[in-house]
């Protein structure tokens, strides 16, 4: 079905036009076409400088669905209602409430917007360059062939987690008719998302070597072969998150993120300079901060097997209430602090409660100028090591594991390891994915457990298109709720190391 959002917008055009009068005609200067607004390559290169920012700003935004999602996958815990994060991991689960007049409707509405306001200005960059009468140039081709490849990336990362979040977008490339606009399954957005990688990819091997301006990732210089890291990354990102369930998991061409994977993150992490004017992560402060949102118990259990999974719903602690958790694992030291106490409503469910909250990042929550990772090289290593595994290559994802220069190692002081099952392997690298990516990026707890099978049963396996999109398009309403089919709704449950189950038997 085509939406009729642009008939939408010609409505709305006119309501300001009514009291025009009928003879006189007057030049909007305030709604230039993308070619005068655009003219000049300063503001070319301006405009694509800032298409990340704006997407990493949606992506870890308050008024996002990361929070939520965090609790969704019993990662972060949290009874305060803001967010989501109450109603989505409330036990039972409910499904999504795409009511324009829900006070959470906002998380998904906004996320939506700010997405396609970064899509809509990497395509007016990419329109300027491919324009078949007037295309643009840069000083130099490699200069050029930086902004083109740039803006595909952005445009393909807005676009894959678009895919990732939600069942149904639009693809809109640079020279999408957009009076033709549909809403599409996720597997075409992101077979769309990783067509723009393609592209930016073929860029990229034929360029010669360039820096992109300061600013375009705060606090990051990022040349040619470092932007072709980050789509290799991302690209590796896209195929092992998009999976709704394991059997979807299993389907994915392992080989590919192999290939990605290598040739991705290498020596560096994507950690964007905070500076508390124009860049801020607002998901790891809400997600870190005292008062607000803990670390669920489930984590705390994977490095203390001893340490219960779960508060008990009913409160009634058979052994008493747990003091703190121990481990071999130095980040239960370094990076997870232990509380006495809970401030959480006992009325909205017990099993909210939590003694340890995320403290790995507190340097932030004290300068608001630090970097804030979103994708470590050891998530991509995780990547690469998983790929091995589902490949038949244990002994190389061993390898990765044990490698003296991996997180596991050096932050975790952990000792070698020798697996010998498929299984036995999988669990090692979600284990590391689960206590070292906490807050990083919104959804990654969320898109591991999904593929695992392991979301609470009826917790929604993604959201709707926003209501309030919906509402503007007239496309027929429509949410993500009912009983669990392993398809939009969880039919999952997981199994903490200490034998208890969520959701409670």
């Amino acid at each position: 079905m085509k939406t009729n959002f642009f008939k939408y917008l010609l409505i709305l055009a006119m309501a300001f036009t009514t009291y025009s009068c009928a003879d006189l005609e007057v030049e909007n200067l305030n709604e230039p076409d993308a070619a005068t607004a655009l003219g000049s390559t300063d503001d070319v290169v301006s405009l694509a400088g800032g298409t990340f920012r704006a997407w990493f700003m949606a992506v870890q935004d308050y008024d996002g669905p990361g929070m939520a999602m965090a609790t969704m996958a019993d990662q972060s815990t949290c009874s305060w209602g803001n967010a989501g994060m109450k109603d989505m991991s409330s036990e039972p689960r409910i499904g999504w409430n795409n009511n324009v007049t829900y006070g959470n409707a906002v998380i998904t509405l906004t996320f939506w917007n700010n997405s396609y306001s970064a899509i809509s200005a990497v395509n007016d960059v990419l329109a300027r360059f491919y324009d078949p009468d007037d295309p643009m140039e840069l000083d130099t081709q490699a200069e050029t062939d930086a902004i083109k490849a740039w803006s595909l990336f952005v445009s393909g990362v807005a676009h894959g987690y678009l895919g990732l979040i939600f069942d149904k977008a639009i693809l809109i490339n640079w020279d999408t008719d957009v009076n033709n606009l549909e809403y599409v399954d996720y597997t075409a957005i992101q077979a769309g998302a990783l067509a723009m990688f393609d592209e930016a990819l073929a860029i990229l091997d034929a360029a010669d070597d360039f820096t992109l301006p300061d600013g375009f990732i705060l606090g990051q210089t990022i040349t040619r072969d470092d932007l072709k890291q980050l789509v290799h990354s991302f690209y590796a990102r896209l195929l092992a998150y998009t999976p709704r369930n394991a059997a979807q998991n299993d389907a994915v061409d392992w080989d590919a993120v192999k290939t990605h994977a290598t040739a991705g993150l290498n020596g560096w992490d994507l950690a964007p300079v905070m500076d508390d004017v124009s860049w801020w992560n607002l998901l790891s402060t809400y997600l870190i901060y005292g008062g607000w949102a803990r670390i669920d118990h489930r984590i705390i259990n994977l490095m203390d097997v001893d340490y219960p999974s779960r508060w008990p719903s009913d409160n009634n602690w058979p052994a008493g209430v747990p003091d703190e958790a121990s481990s071999d694992d130095g980040r239960l030291a370094s990076d997870y602090q232990f509380l006495l106490s809970n401030n959480f409503i006992p009325s909205r469910g017990y099993y909210h409660f939590s003694h340890y909250r995320l403290s790995r990042y507190d340097a932030y929550l004290s300068t608001w100028t630090e970097p804030t990772p979103i994708f470590y090289e050891w998530e991509n290593d995780m990547l690469l090591a998983e790929a091995y595994v589902r490949t038949n290559d244990i002994p190389a994802a061993v390898a990765i594991l044990n490698d003296a220069n991996g997180a596991r190692k050096v932050r975790g002081g952990l000792a070698d390891v020798a697996p010998g099952t498929t299984e036995a392997a999988l669990d090692l690298i979600f284990y590391e994915r689960d206590v070292e990516f906490p807050v990083t990026q919104t959804g990654t707890s969320f898109f591991d457990m999904r593929r695992r099978d392991m979301l609470q049963s009826g917790t929604p396996l993604h959201f709707p298109i926003p209501g309030g999109e919906l509402e503007i398009t007239q496309y027929p309403w429509y949410t993500i709720a009912g009983a669990p089919d392993g398809i939009n709704i969880s039919d999952g449950s997981w199994t903490g190391k200490d034998g208890l189950v969520s959701p409670e038997n």
